[in-house]
């Protein structure tokens, strides 16, 4: 395994104008073409703005300095942190100017012990003593994640606080059962030979979770997501089972945004729907591809993008929960007139299924047991 840097990069923003604060004291790092420039102490709010020249920084009183290509934001004692949209972050925050479109990109540096304290808040949420495990393997899996992503990625790498690659809320959302869950799973990562796992996972499998190349069909299949039998460790979720009502102006409006974006269909030549078949996979019961009949073409769709194309109409905008699902076909004539879609899980099926997380530390599953459940002959390592 290459050599890995700890301090990591999460994208807060990009864009041309950003305001940051310091809960306390804070010092900013002005850099000009690579070289620090000038260093400043403050203490009040700040806005930073892309120019043509490079970022001019403001506080309360005006401009303080401008023309620069980088701006490290620092906070000044034990008790300081670095704030972004009322959110408190543990590190600083780096600034980077960007020429070519004039924008500016502003990065947490932190820690990746510090950045898993404000993953597991929104990952797995709140749990209790008996569900301590589940925040454990939760840790392990999420680090992995992490610093796969980071060193897949090389030079370029960074990581999202989104659900594009984990949802991190800063240390505003901080718990202290899983800080420990942190802190007693320091720096153990999941490996398989000799690189870090990518550690997928999802809120609820519905019962088994599926090989990646059954989600993404664009991947490669991985020896150790090739999918697990999970029992009814997950039952217990509000959003293990679920159903959708669709009637044929929504199903339109939804399945033409999707196609339309995607540059398959236009806004003219996507006519009614005369038909939906959906085909399953007899192993995994997910339905792997739908294709959708209109009066002009047929429209294909495969795997976890049906989610996508579908939606959810009791939740617009939301994806559908999964693709573990029956769907019932209203015909009147020979058109169809709505679709009654029924399910179980919620998210892609591939990798740890947080839910059965949960439900085996109910149980008194240790988290490296579980670890070995759902990333099949992956070992855990601590790599600091």
């Amino acid at each position: 395994m290459p050599d890995f840097e700890r301090q990591i990069p999460v994208q807060l923003f990009a864009g041309e104008k950003v305001g940051i604060a310091f809960s306390d004291r804070g010092v900013i790092e002005c850099f000009r073409t690579g070289e620090l420039s000038e260093i400043y102490y403050v203490s009040s709010r700040l806005i930073l703005s892309a120019k043509v020249d490079g970022v001019t920084v403001y506080d309360d009183n005006g401009e303080i300095t401008s023309g620069l290509s980088e701006i490290k934001c620092k906070p000044r004692g034990k008790s300081s942190c670095v704030e972004l949209d009322r959110v408190i972050y543990r590190g600083f925050f780096r600034v980077v100017y960007d020429s070519l479109s004039c924008s500016l990109t502003l990065y947490n540096i932190i820690d990746l012990e510090d950045y898993l304290k404000g993953v597991l808040p929104a990952e797995i949420g709140e749990r209790s003593k008996d569900e301590y495990d589940a925040a454990k393997a939760q840790a392990v899996a999420s680090r992995t994640y992490a610093v796969w992503k980071l060193i897949s990625d090389g030079e370029a790498g960074k990581l999202h606080p989104t659900v594009a690659d984990q949802v991190y809320t800063g240390r505003s959302s901080e718990l202290e059962i899983l800080n420990k869950a942190v802190r007693d799973t320091e720096g153990e990562i999941l490996m398989f030979k000799e690189g870090p796992i990518a550690a997928y996972y999802h809120a609820v499998c519905g019962g088994e979770t599926i090989p990646i190349e059954k989600a993404w069909p664009q991947k490669d299949r991985l020896p150790y997501l090739v999918g697990t039998k999970d029992r009814d460790y997950c039952r217990w979720a509000k959003t293990y089972s679920w159903t959708e009502s669709f009637d044929l102006e929504t199903l339109s409006a939804n399945l033409k945004q999707y196609f339309v974006e995607k540059g398959l269909a236009s806004n003219v030549n996507f006519n009614e729907i005369i038909d939906i078949e959906f085909h399953k996979d007899d192993r995994t019961d997910r339905v792997l591809k739908m294709e959708v009949f209109t009066e002009s073409n047929i429209y294909i769709v495969e795997c976890d993008q049906i989610r996508w194309a579908l939606g959810r109409p009791s939740n617009p905008g939301a994806i559908l929960p999964s693709t573990r699902f029956s769907a019932r076909k209203i015909i009147n004539g020979d058109l169809l007139q709505s679709l009654e879609i029924s399910g179980v899980g919620n998210g892609h099926g591939v990798g740890a299924c947080q839910c059965g997380f949960i439900g085996r530390a109910r149980e008194h599953q240790k988290y490296d047991d579980m670890l070995e459940v759902y990333y099949k002959g992956a070992k855990l390592v601590r790599i600091y």
